[in-house]
């Protein structure tokens, strides 16, 4: 058998214990709390020691947020919060800078429930038509464009104008007469776009028909207003909210 040195196996062991002793302290040190400029931090990754933060309650519509505000079962002290509204689709409750390294905790959010929208997409009149009918408020001009919609024959010659807007199309006018149609453009139309509590923006659109297609005459909505009807969806849900929430909740849009 091999001959082993004691002293040398004794030295092995020390240095192995004294690697294992080392390696607990940093272990145990990894996550003590330490102090810079008056903020928290962990020690070794030196992260910052947030406060904690409840999860945020997810509604869809504006009366819910207002309830929750009005009866305030949380208990939240209300000159504390903002209402803050990020979009025509999204409400949230926050809280002012708080905390040493100066939180906003949310506490609800609110996020409006709209159909998908067939917007830039061509389509056949048959389900053009009950899409107007159903993901659309009234309104004059959506009228006009289901009834033209509605009336396009299924082989309609369309011919396009030079201003790339104005277009005319074959229609079916009672049981067998057809006639020529110009198709108005552009038209307001009022999509569910926002929260069902606010009068729906208006957007402009401009109507367009494609023939001669394997699926026969296809309809489309081209959005023509730049996104300007965010812009008075937020208006519309600020004004709302200023109305229906309590005495000194501030509201930002």
């Amino acid at each position: 058998m091999p001959s082993v040195d004691l002293n040398e196996s004794i030295e092995t062991l020390v240095r192995l214990g004294g690697d294992l002793k080392q390696a607990e302290v940093d272990r145990r040190t990894q996550f003590v709390v330490h102090e810079h400029n008056g903020r928290p931090y962990y020690k070794g990754e030196f992260r910052p020691m947030l406060e904690p933060e409840a999860e945020p309650l997810h509604v869809n519509t504006l009366t819910a947020l207002a309830d929750y505000l009005n009866d305030n079962p949380d208990e939240l002290d209300l000159s504390k919060l903002l209402v803050h509204v990020n979009s025509a689709t999204d409400v949230v409750i926050r809280s002012v800078p708080t905390g040493p390294h100066k939180q906003r905790p949310v506490f609800m959010r609110a996020g409006a429930l709209i159909p998908d929208h067939m917007f830039d997409t061509y389509v056949s009149p048959d389900k053009f038509v009950p899409y107007l009918q159903s993901c659309f408020a009234a309104g004059e001009d959506l009228e006009t464009v289901i009834a033209v919609c509605g009336n396009v024959t299924a082989a309609a010659e369309v011919r396009q104008q030079d201003d790339g807007m104005t277009q005319t199309v074959t229609a079916r006018m009672g049981v067998q007469r057809r006639t020529d149609i110009e198709v108005p453009n552009p038209v307001v139309l009022y999509p569910f776009s926002s929260f069902v509590e606010i009068m729906q923006p208006a957007r402009k659109f401009v109507l367009r028909f494609k023939g001669d297609t394997d699926k026969g005459t296809l309809c489309a909505l081209i959005p023509a207003d730049g996104g300007a009807w965010q812009i008075a969806a937020i208006e519309s849900i600020s004004t709302w909210l200023r109305e229906k929430l309590p005495e000194g909740v501030r509201v930002i849009a």
